[in-house]
């Protein structure tokens, strides 16, 4: 993700700030107070400086234009040498067309992504040097960063959001599995900007986590780095000037929350579905109570169905048993998506019993 700033602020040439730069750089500050990472975000606004921010920013918004190219998609293990892109008149099912992010999008999503500077974190306390290659494609964790999916992963999901606004496909976004909340932030800059500029379409976005409920027995040594309290997630979004009344937090496991889908009128479609959830059961529950709620158009995303055999497993059992005619596009190592092609009614009697964390 390249975008080239000014070094010449807006106010520097004689034009008044746009009003929201007013937040960005404090808010910048302000984000990583939740997460202890207050230094680490002052540097960044030390980088990027107001003044680059306020070009950022104020540039006039257009809405995004597609640049007529898909974005490439990985055929083997290493997704930075095994890659294809596909045509977008030929492999229309492969094919989610690639836009570039305004400026304010790209300055959000290299926060969210987490700075290289920094380093990357191994185990409980080890940070190592960073390698572009590995928060390309989500293979580290990112010490300053907001989410851990990488910019291949993030630049598909901002991809899925554009194409359902450019299509009128309705529904929310909702993302199963958050972590720090920055694929999230994201998807909000972006609907923040789609409103802005004549939009239409008033999506809800969802963020459903175990957040401090997080099992420590399931992810042991690893529970203290990817603990966090939807307390610690809500600030973000309020220090980034991006919490407002669409966006919803449903707090606990999968089983308990995503039940709640089926009464709730504000769920009654779902654009844009991400799932990260590392479990059979997790995924399980997201599909069977979710799954049909996705209109034909709109865009599924398995976050770890490459890399987690029970996940796989429980795609391909839900797949075989409701005969989805859809087929995953793999993004790297880890990941894949598919766009729905084909309402089905989903059999709920056909539902698994549980297979991992769903165990008493």
């Amino acid at each position: 993700m390249v975008m080239a700033f000014s070094n010449r602020s807006v106010s520097a040439q004689g034009k008044k700030p746009n009003a929201a730069v007013k937040w960005l750089a404090p808010a910048l500050v302000a984000a990583a107070v939740g997460f202890s990472l207050p230094v680490s975000l002052r540097v960044l606004v030390h980088d990027l400086t107001t003044a680059e921010a306020e070009t950022a920013v104020a540039t006039s918004y257009r809405s995004p234009e597609t640049t007529g190219v898909c974005l490439s998609l990985a055929t083997g293990d290493d997704p930075a040498v095994n890659r294809e892109r596909p045509d977008p008149t030929t492999d229309e099912r492969k094919c989610l067309l690639r836009t570039e992010p305004s400026p304010y999008v790209d300055v959000v999503c290299k926060t969210v992504l987490g700075l290289p500077r920094f380093g990357a974190q191994r185990g409980r306390n080890k940070i190592v040097p960073y390698v572009p290659v590995e928060r390309a494609y989500g293979d580290d964790w990112p010490p300053t960063g907001l989410t851990m999916i990488g910019n291949e992963r993030l630049e598909q999901f901002r991809a899925s959001i554009e194409e359902v606004n450019r299509n009128g496909v309705p529904g929310a976004i909702v993302e199963m599995g958050v972590w720090r909340g920055g694929a999230m932030l994201m998807a909000a800059a972006c609907q923040k900007e789609y409103k802005s500029s004549g939009g239409t379409i008033d999506r809800n976005l969802f963020l459903f986590d175990a957040f401090e409920e997080i099992p420590e027995n399931i992810y042991r040594k690893a529970s203290k780095f990817l603990f966090n309290t939807e307390k610690d997630v809500k600030g973000v979004f309020e220090s980034l000037g991006l919490i407002d009344s669409n966006v919803h937090f449903r707090k606990g496991l999968f089983q308990k929350t995503v039940p709640q889908m089926e009464s709730d009128p504000l769920l009654s479609k779902i654009a844009v579905y991400r799932i990260d959830g590392n479990f059979y059961d997790s995924y399980s529950d997201a599909l069977y109570y979710g799954y049909e709620k996705v209109p034909v158009g709109g865009i599924i995303i398995f976050d770890d169905v490459m890399s987690h055999p029970q996940v796989m497993n429980a795609w391909l059992d839900f797949k075989s048993d409701q005969g989805l005619p859809e087929s995953l596009n793999r993004i790297d190592r880890h990941s894949a998506w598919f766009r729905k092609e084909k309402n089905v009614k989903v059999d709920k009697t056909k539902m698994k019993p549980p297979q991992d964390i769903n165990i008493p």
